[in-house]
């Protein structure tokens, strides 16, 4: 290893950087203790795992910078030499069994979870299969809306009037045959969280202008909007006539509730409710307690 002679501060003195290999040793084991390094907690561990690989790097750059030193001694250090040389990475390279083999039945594990089998899908369905609407944005909306409702009336003792999501969340259509557990992943990759804003009767005005001026899919249940040539001409929302003088609940995610999308109208909510309860695991719930995904288009959007 190259001698290293750059003038650091001195709190990388070796003695300091060995107190903290300790630490993070004592870390990195109580890490691996800890109930997030299982594989089966992937689905709930992936912050920890980001930690973990955060440590990990930390951790080798305290070793390169402790390897540098030979003594206690406090001294001027400089560059002598940089040497460099290029190494292919390509299919030439060995791979290394003992890391293989480490990896391995977490590897089983992950594939098992992920290929896991939870409905069945007659027919793709997409986001691109309809005017102003679509049989994924349906069902997603349709489906979100009945996990969600329980936990919202567990919480305040009253019903979601309307769920709202956008066009872009939807990351993937659903393929015909077999509905697995890594395909609601492709579907929604992230971690968006189910949040009930209540609205004035003002701004639920402000989001049906902003549906109407998109003109897009975006996923929509609860409600029944009638166009007259590319203006909403009539608003339903559970069967009954839109009242503007009327406060309303509705269903969307923490992403869009701040703002995503352009969907400002559910910035500043009247109140806004958290279900500590994700899109995607309300999905995958969803499919556990059916047979046969079936979704299509309906009269929620009636173009004239």
């Amino acid at each position: 290893m190259p001698d290293f002679h750059a003038n650091l501060p001195g709190i990388y003195s070796l003695r300091y950087i060995r107190f903290i290999l300790i630490q993070y040793s004592i870390l990195f084991n109580n890490f691996i203790e800890s109930e997030y390094f299982p594989i089966d907690k992937l689905m709930q561990g992936k912050t920890a795992f980001t930690n973990l690989n955060n440590l990990i790097k930390n951790l080798l750059i305290f070793i390169l910078i402790a390897g540098s030193f030979s003594s206690c001694k406090k001294e001027q250090i400089q560059v002598k030499t940089i040497r460099s040389k290029t190494m292919s990475v390509d299919q030439f390279i060995q791979p290394d069994t003992t890391i293989l083999n480490f990896v391995l039945p977490y590897q089983q594990t992950l594939d098992k979870e992920i290929n896991e089998v939870l409905s069945y899908a007659p027919e793709v369905l997409t986001r691109e299969d309809g005017k102003m609407q679509s049989s994924i944005g349906n069902i997603y909306a349709d489906l979100c809306m009945e996990r969600a409702n329980p936990e919202f009336k567990k919480l305040t003792g009253k019903s979601i009037d309307l769920a709202l999501f956008n066009f872009g969340g939807i990351r993937q259509s659903i393929p015909k045959g077999d509905i697995k557990v890594i395909d609601v992943f492709q579907l929604m990759p992230f971690e968006n969280m189910l949040v009930v804003a209540e609205l004035s009767g003002e701004q639920m005005e402000a989001l049906f202008q902003y549906f109407e001026k998109e003109n897009s899919a975006h996923p929509m249940s609860g409600a029944q909007l009638t166009f007259s040539q590319d203006t909403i001409s009539k608003i339903l929302v559970q069967n009954k006539p839109f009242d503007k003088k009327k406060n309303y609940f509705v269903l969307t995610s923490d992403y869009l509730q701040k703002g995503g999308d352009q969907m400002d109208f559910f910035n500043n909510p009247l109140k806004l409710y958290a279900l500590n309860y994700k899109i995607r695991d309300a999905i995958i719930d969803y499919l556990k307690e059916i047979d046969t995904l079936k979704a299509t288009t309906d009269n929620r959007i009636i173009i004239q």
